[in-house]
């Protein structure tokens, strides 16, 4: 299984400050287990009759980067209250049977939050490694809309306008976590840099994230651009843009890096 980066010796470079803490005294998520198909069918088949979304959890206990989720997520108070509209399905990894619902999913890296309609249908992958708040913001777009992020991305690529909230689940969905389910390894760096470039002006926070996406992932194989390097200067630079995108120059340092250099 892959596990999905969380820590870099970048973070203490950005972690210059801590949100204000969520941390729920009362009850928590009401997670059900499935370690098998015939629990996934039940859970769904709940969803469904309730007409509730259905939200995928997928990690493990040896995992950091799950432990961490735990600690900074799905402890919230906000997170909890926002669980009661969705079915929590959790599924361990290492449980027998696990890996066959990997498959089912297509999932691996840990960990792994895949939010679905009550008919059973992907809507978005949550960023997982991202900061709580966006992380929350990007769940309840997802709940709010509905629409697959699928969907989204093929009006993007198609040169439709899309709103707002439309573009920051492009930039905030799980693209670690795809696995070559919205597009082929091999086409998401060209994608990413589409993207970046189609959000120009529409929002900085999710613009600059799919620019960085985009420049790390172009990074594999290819030449270096120092063009690049005065606005990723200026966002390092910038103690807002950098908290905003953490997650992304810890993870991709070394691809960013190599792009740049």
């Amino acid at each position: 299984m892959k596990l999905l980066p969380l820590f870099s010796t970048l973070a203490l470079v950005f972690a210059l400050g801590a949100a204000p803490g969520h941390a729920s005294t009362g009850t928590g998520v009401d997670w059900q287990a499935a370690a098998a198909d015939a629990d996934i069918d039940r859970h769904f088949a709940e969803a469904r009759a309730d007409k509730k979304p259905l939200l995928l959890y997928w990690g493990a206990k040896w995992c950091p980067p799950c432990n961490q989720l735990k600690a900074t997520l799905f402890n919230r108070a906000d997170f909890i209250e926002q669980s009661k509209a969705f079915v929590a399905v959790e599924i361990d990894g290492d449980a027998p049977g696990a890996q066959k619902l990997g498959s089912r999913f297509r999932v691996r890296g840990y960990p792994t939050l895949i939010l679905f309609n009550p008919g059973g249908n992907e809507i978005t992958r949550l960023p997982g490694e991202a900061d709580a708040v966006q992380v929350m913001r990007t769940l309840q777009l997802g709940l709010s809309s509905g629409r697959p992020v699928k969907a989204v991305l093929a009006d993007a690529k198609a040169g439709r306008k899309l709103t707002t909230n439309e573009w920051r689940l492009l930039g905030f969905y799980g693209w670690e976590t795809d696995e070559q389910r919205l597009v082929p390894a091999d086409q998401r760096a060209a994608t990413l840099a589409r993207l970046a470039k189609a959000s120009e002006g529409v929002d900085r926070e999710t613009n600059t994230r799919l620019w960085l996406k985009s420049i790390g992932t172009l990074a594999e194989g290819k030449a270096a651009d120092p063009a690049r390097l005065p606005r990723l200067r200026g966002v390092l630079a910038d103690a807002t843009q950098s908290r905003a995108q953490m997650d992304v120059l810890t993870n991709e340092a070394p691809d960013l890096v190599k792009a740049i250099t």
